[in-house]
């Protein structure tokens, strides 16, 4: 599966799980950014709640079992990375190229 239909697939799958336990991320969206790069994985944006949201989320995810372990992150792959990756994504975006 390539990465750009993987991270809608996850995506519809998370909303899905989440709906289950009566929990909705109205900003639930692959990130627009990552989506597009072409050397980073695609992240999936949970974006902003409620508290009350918050609560129900935190309260399904104290009943779960918990994740496999994920293999470990590229030395690069920090904060400080994906933020400067991002940036020149956006630069490069607004000059018209493509990143």
């Amino acid at each position: 599966m390539t990465q750009p239909k993987e991270v809608e697939t996850v995506t519809t799958e998370l909303r899905e799980s989440l709906a289950r336990v009566g929990v909705v991320l109205p900003s639930l969206r692959p990130d627009p950014v990552s989506y597009e790069h072409r050397y980073l994985p695609p992240l999936v944006e949970l974006g902003r709640c409620t508290m009350d949201v918050a609560r129900r989320l935190a309260r399904a995810l104290d009943g779960a079992p918990p994740c496999p372990a994920e293999p470990a992150a590229h030395p690069r792959d920090t904060v400080a990375e994906r933020l400067s990756v991002a940036t020149a994504y956006v630069n490069a975006r607004s000059r018209g190229e493509r990143a």
